[in-house]
């Protein structure tokens, strides 16, 4: 796919070019659409990051209904040496929008902090940069991360409630590509790698811009070919938002669930030389397409559903992959042990 037939042809870039750092060492991108109520929170958490190291901040307005582009701009203006706004008069979704800003990161690494999610550790970089840098087999590196959650019309959050307190390190560093399905890890808001490899991402045309998301689909190809770094550490948020695309209904769900079956039956094609690759994506996805299509009366998309089921698993295959998927998530029940970086 040529991902650059995505950008329109009336994207323009508001930045300051006489006061822009000139050689940023990170490029945090953060896309954003009717995020008017969070975003002051997500840019606040970049350009308050304590850094040795120069970063720049791009953000990508995809034409937002309320005050989400004047805000993007307003910040500009207050930081012009960090901010760039990226944006077009018309919505280009979530993908495309993605893209060009990625196309116009300048750093050697690329991190991401969507609109509607924040950091919460000002040195979040400098820890996740050092890391990466102490071990050149290191791909990809994530941290912890929490929820905020909407109470009494005031968003809150605790970090000591963190995601990971109940993961088994196992899954959360290292080798990672037999269980890189396991939910709750390289969140998009913690994430940090090279941009050369997001560009590799990019060109192995894996990712296609009809998938509902892009996480999966990179977290399935960088665990594949390098090892993932780890910060014990809660560095961001993620808002659970009801105005998100996984909480606006049962048929966006559907939609989900049905894009993923399409994503996995690409990466079986693309992974064909690896026998190490699992079917509990497959599994976990297609019982989420029976459930919510029982939810939302979507008899079509419940067939689909028992029919992938006979068509990928045997009876013993359907057994085993689920009381596998079931052990995985075995660890979640009780704390785990975790010593905190200094």
């Amino acid at each position: 796919m040529h991902w650059n037939k995505l950008i329109p042809t009336d994207t323009q870039e508001t930045s300051d070019t006489s006061q822009l750092t000139p050689n940023p060492l990170v490029s945090v991108l953060m896309i954003t659409y009717n995020h008017a109520e969070y975003l002051a929170e997500a840019i606040e958490g970049v350009v308050r990051q304590a850094c040795v190291f120069p970063f720049e901040l791009l953000i990508a307005e995809d034409a937002s209904k309320d005050a989400t582009r004047h805000i993007a701009l307003e910040y500009q203006k207050r930081y012009p040496h960090i901010i760039r706004v990226v944006y077009s008069q018309n919505n280009v979704g979530m993908n495309a929008n993605s893209w060009r800003i990625f196309a116009k990161a300048r750093g050697k690494y690329v991190a991401y902090c969507e609109g509607d999610d924040f950091w919460c550790a000002p040195d979040k970089l400098t820890r996740q940069v050092a890391l990466m840098e102490s071990d050149e087999n290191i791909g990809i590196v994530h941290s912890d991360w929490t929820r905020a959650h909407r109470k009494n019309g005031q968003w809150a959050y605790d970090a000591a409630n963190s995601v990971h307190r109940r993961v088994a390190s196992k899954y959360l560093e290292g080798d990672l590509f037999k269980t890189w399905h396991y939910p709750k890890i390289l969140r998009t808001c913690t994430i940090l790698l090279r941009k050369s490899t997001m560009a590799e991402w990019y060109a192995s045309g894996l990712m296609d811009e009809k998938y509902h998301f892009g996480d999966s689909v990179l977290s399935a190809w960088i665990t594949a070919r390098a090892r993932v770094g780890y910060l014990p550490a809660v560095t961001a948020v993620y808002r659970v938002s009801p105005n998100s695309t996984l909480r606006s209904g049962a048929n966006a769900r559907v939609a989900f669930y049905k894009s993923a079956l399409e994503f996995d039956t690409a990466a079986r094609s693309f992974f064909t030389e690896r026998t190490d690759y699992q079917g509990g994506y497959r599994w976990d996805t297609t019982a989420g397409l029976l459930l919510w299509g029982l939810r939302a009366r979507d008899w079509p998309a419940m067939k689909t559903a028992l029919l992938d089921f006979r068509q990928h698993f045997t009876l013993i295959d359907f057994m085993a992959t689920g009381i596998q998927t079931v052990t995985m998530r075995l660890p979640t029940l009780r704390r785990q042990p975790r010593e905190l970086p200094r």
